[in-house]
């Protein structure tokens, strides 16, 4: 899996979907990075475009890469469902 370094973390996936609820626009990101002791971080954050701040941030950690690209994909499979439009930037 191709990585790219930032700043001492590696940055596996990220994805961010959309969709429109009552005539606005929400999103959902999910990021799988590397921390600084070897552990794999899953952050999912959701809120509103037009909010300054998420409604949500939701961190887990995981032990090893495998564990959490399990979680990465079971997590994009269910919100994929719902959301329109995804982008999807993978390093």
């Amino acid at each position: 899996m191709p990585q790219m370094r930032l700043n001492h973390f590696l940055i596996y996936k990220k994805v961010i979907l959309y969709r429109k609820v009552n005539k606005k626009i929400r999103y959902y990101s999910l990021e799988l990075t590397s921390t600084l002791f070897g552990e794999m971080l899953l952050t999912r954050e959701y809120g509103g475009l037009k909010n300054k701040k998420p409604t949500g941030i939701i961190k887990k950690y995981f032990s090893n890469l495998d564990d959490s690209i399990k979680a990465f994909e079971s997590l994009i499979g269910l919100k994929e469902k719902k959301s329109t439009i995804k982008f999807a930037n993978e390093f």
